[in-house]
Parts: C-alpha cells; sequence; structure tokens
C-alpha cells in the first residue's frame, strides 16, 4: 500500500511567556508524585500578543513530570485570556538535556484576542532557579 501525501506541519512563533513562580511544594502520594507551584506574575511578549500574567492567578499541578497549569493573562489593552497548560517535563532524558514541551490552551472574550482560543499552539519552555521562573516559548501550528 502507497503511503499518502501528509503535507508538512509549519509553525509560526507567536509569543514568549515568563511565568515567575514563587516556590514549589513536592511530595509522594501512595498513587503518584505531585507538584503544587504558583505561578507569582510575569509577562507575555512577541510578535502576536503582549501583555501580563496574572499574579496569584493560578498554578501548575503538576503529576508525574506532566504539568497542567491553569491561570490567567491579561493583554495589554486589558482583556482578561484564560490559559491551560498541559504538557511534559522530563529533567533526564537519553542525552541529558531537558525535555519540557507542552500544549498552551486560551479563552478569550470575543474580540480582537479570540483567535488565540481558535488556535493551536504548541510550546518548548526553558525552567530556570534562583528566581524561580519558566520561559514558554509558543508556536501557532498552521
Amino acid at each position: 500500500m502507497a503511503q499518502p501525501d501528509i503535507p508538512p506541519v509549519n509553525l509560526d512563533y507567536a509569543f514568549t511567556i515568563r511565568l515567575e513562580t514563587s516556590g514549589r511544594i513536592a511530595f509522594d502520594g501512595p498513587m503518584r508524585s505531585r507538584v503544587f507551584e504558583p505561578v507569582s506574575g510575569g509577562e507575555v511578549f512577541g510578535p502576536k500578543f503582549n501583555g501580563r500574567v496574572v499574579p496569584q492567578s493560578g498554578a501548575d499541578y503538576a503529576s508525574n513530570n506532566m504539568m497542567d497549569a491553569h491561570l490567567m493573562l491579561q493583554a495589554s489593552d486589558g482583556t482578561w485570556v484564560y490559559m491551560n497548560v498541559i504538557g511534559y517535563e522530563h529533567t533526564v532524558t537519553d542525552d541529558g538535556t531537558p525535555y519540557f514541551r507542552v500544549s498552551p490552551y486560551f479563552d478569550t472574550p470575543a474580540g480582537p484576542h479570540e483567535w488565540l482560543g481558535k488556535t493551536v499552539f504548541i510550546a518548548h519552555a526553558e525552567r530556570f532557579h534562583n528566581p524561580g521562573y519558566l520561559m514558554l516559548h509558543v508556536y501557532a501550528l498552521l
């Protein structure tokens, strides 16, 4: 059977989110390890979207290296934007480099930022310490 022609996947850099955190609470439960990491602020910048991360608006509720963050952004024009980020963070990989890939999802009111809720995004992230923050480099899937 012949392989079908599969169209290429193209990505368009949209913006970067700097997520500042205020510490991590980690524990091992009987079923899995968990981490609670509250968001203390940050900023959003790039060619397609700019704004801020609303302080104390959410957290990452990670489990077994899977990120599941819920928080609020505020666009530079004042529009509120809900963001859910799911994906994986593996600090130990075969070649020793961290693997941090996530998919952010957005919900916005009708208006100029409505496109966020109608676009599929992927991101790679970097974690920094002292002070703690994440850099999520977000790309729209075309």
